[in-house]
């Protein structure tokens, strides 16, 4: 077994005996056959042991197991006790969860602070097994049907080239200690009742089940590759804006691929979006549904013209206030910076900037968003425009317009900010005083 090791870590490290591994041990059989090969293969290891607390004198024994065999072997050892009850309490989720995001927390911490290469986890090819079934139980998509994966950025499982079986023979030769977990007995949980009760079946008819699954999953897995490289290709051709606060779908792109759903659904699921989001949505659009939205924990969808709009929910700062702006000092509270007197160069095409002329203002100010009926003079159109209008004629989607502030002098607009300002207030040859505004806000 040791040769065989050997070489599948050579398949996941390159140069293993250059590299800083961590083994995440538990005193069980899996984690301490991983121990005693990494040992044999003479690696540059630590050992790091948790003790989450749920069986009380037995997570103790196993603990202190642990303790003693990395002293009496003259291993670095890290040792962490977490409440992992009430862990799962606070943040609602079950005890399998809690202990997984407690594990992995503090494994990120020691990969920073010890500058880790990779965490080795002693997951084998039977479990690799039981995870594609308890997968299949539940319902999943392609990545949950490939299982486990033998390496994920610093997270390797260097036993995924063997099965129980061959852990048990590999004891018995060795002579290795081990701790026996007493809930691996219970069929409490899903995993043992799959490992207890179906399993063997599938083993009395094939005894090398386990590893031609794992062949049929190594396939599968190519295939998800191979597949989400032609997926992100394809949703780069329907995306229409891109950037971290708001994007938009081409629907006539969108409906124009063979797999109209499943492109939409890897287009939107890191932002948080499920199967029955796209669902909504995809009844958004057949309904031509452009007033109501789809919302994910994130984000928010919604139609506007022939485009699906994604815009982070922290980005809606939607607001019917008006501020008063006393002087010009009190602008700075509004992203709005100002220099008066301006005796600089203009930059009259800079629409985050305003050049005004300032003894036309008529303090105090207001800041707003627009109503029905606003209308202003936009600077180079030589007449009046509804500002709805200009909305439209700049693409504005709806949070945009929702979100787009108006500077005003009593009922007259000084300027659309971040657009356009108002022709009535810019500078000309009469001005004799000027005033720079330079808006730093996200429109």
């Amino acid at each position: 077994m040791i040769k065989a090791f050997q070489i599948f870590l050579k398949s996941i490290v390159i140069q293993p005996q250059k590299s800083k591994f961590l083994l995440a041990v538990s005193g069980g059989i899996d984690s301490m056959v991983m121990l005693h090969l990494f040992q044999k293969s003479t690696l540059e290891f630590a050992v790091a042991n948790i003790n989450f607390k749920l069986r009380t004198k037995e997570s103790d024994l196993d603990s202190e197991f642990v303790k003693n065999y990395c002293h009496q072997n003259n291993i670095k050892l890290y040792h962490k006790e977490f409440d992992t009850q009430a862990y799962a309490n606070e943040h609602k989720i079950s005890i399998q969860m809690a202990a997984r995001d407690l594990r992995y927390q503090w494994f990120d911490e020691l990969i920073v602070s010890e500058q880790l290469d990779y965490i080795a986890i002693g997951h084998h090819l039977d479990d690799q097994t039981e995870t594609f079934f308890i997968n299949l139980i539940r319902g999943t998509g392609i990545a949950g049907i490939h299982g486990i994966a033998k390496q994920k950025e610093k997270i390797i499982r260097p036993l995924l080239f063997t099965n129980r079986l061959e852990i048990e023979k590999y004891v018995a030769e060795q002579n290795i200690t081990f701790r026996e977990d007493s809930s691996n007995a219970s069929d409490k949980y899903q995993r043992n009742y799959i490992r207890h009760h179906i399993l063997p079946h599938f083993h009395y008819l094939r005894s090398d089940f386990s590893q031609s699954l794992n062949q049929s999953i190594s396939i599968i897995k190519e295939l998800e590759d191979y597949a989400n490289l032609q997926i992100q290709v394809d949703i780069c051709k329907i995306l229409v804006n891109n950037n971290e606060e708001l994007f938009s779908i081409s629907i006539e792109g969108l409906y124009q691929h063979p797999f109209p759903k499943l492109l939409l659904y890897h287009a939107l699921k890191e932002y948080n979006f499920n199967i029955e989001h796209i669902n909504d949505i995809l009844r958004l659009i057949e309904k031509s549904s452009s007033g109501k939205r789809v919302t994910s924990s994130s984000h928010q969808v919604y139609i506007e013209r022939d485009e699906l709009v994604i815009v982070k929910i922290s980005h809606i700062k939607i607001t019917h206030e008006s501020y008063i702006i006393e002087d010009v000092k009190s602008l700075e509270k509004y992203q709005i910076s100002a220099e008066f007197p301006y005796k600089g160069i203009y930059k009259i095409k800079d629409t985050k900037l305003a050049f005004l002329d300032f003894d036309k203002l008529n303090f105090p100010l207001t800041l707003r968003t627009w109503k029905n009926g606003d209308y202003f003079f936009p600077l180079g159109l030589n007449g009046k425009k509804r500002i709805s209008d200009f909305f439209i004629d700049q693409k504005l989607s709806a949070i945009q317009k929702q979100n787009t502030l108006l500077l005003c002098s009593g009922e007259q607009i000084i300027w659309v900010l971040g657009y356009r300002i108002d022709e009535r207030f810019a500078i000309n040859n009469k001005t004799k005083h000027i005033i720079k505004l330079s808006y730093y806000g996200n429109y």
